[in-house]
């Protein structure tokens, strides 16, 4: 098990301090336990930061304990089989998890030396003509995560398919 985590209460809660869980991190290995999310474990660590602002790349830590965090977007599993944007308020801990944080990209952070030339609403007034283009420089520079480039190999039972209209008796 990884190192004794910092800021875990003694008692209370809903996990079960039984059964220790092991996952890792942005490669830290660390711990956790039945019943915790990742992001109530990155807590218990002591992990604050789990992402950046686009604009500045100021710190973002979770504010939140649900669908609603806003900061702490990650990637769960690795290879072809990774998930990218997950809420680590929902993702449920289990034993073995490989998660990263959402990084933006390294450039982004020089965006904060030039600050003052980026009023509000800089962005949709600047890159209208070409914004095909510059919507793409900028999700990248966002720092939100990439689909996986290897094909899932996996064999699943079921498809769910989704119809914008549906006509129901219409007959042949």
């Amino acid at each position: 098990m990884a190192a004794k985590q910092q800021r875990r209460l003694s008692e209370g809660g809903r996990i079960d301090r039984a059964r220790p869980l092991d996952f890792r991190f942005d490669g830290r290995a660390l711990s956790g336990y039945v019943g915790d999310t990742l992001a109530s474990a990155l807590l218990a660590n002591g992990i604050d930061v789990v992402g950046r602002s686009f604009k500045f790349a100021r710190r973002r830590g979770i504010v939140g304990a649900g669908a609603e965090e806003p900061n702490a977007i990650v990637a769960v599993g690795d290879g072809p089989r990774i998930t990218p944007n997950l809420r680590a308020t929902q993702v449920a801990l289990r034993d073995g998890l490989v998660a990263q944080s959402s990084r933006a990209h390294p450039l982004k952070h020089f965006a904060g030396l030039a600050a003052g030339l980026m009023p509000a609403g800089f962005y949709y007034k600047t890159f209208m003509g070409g914004w095909l283009f510059w919507e793409r420089v900028l999700r990248g520079a966002a720092g939100l995560g990439d689909a996986p480039p290897d094909r899932d190999e996996d064999v699943y039972d079921h498809m769910n398919q989704h119809a914008d209209v549906l006509v129901v008796g219409g007959g042949p």
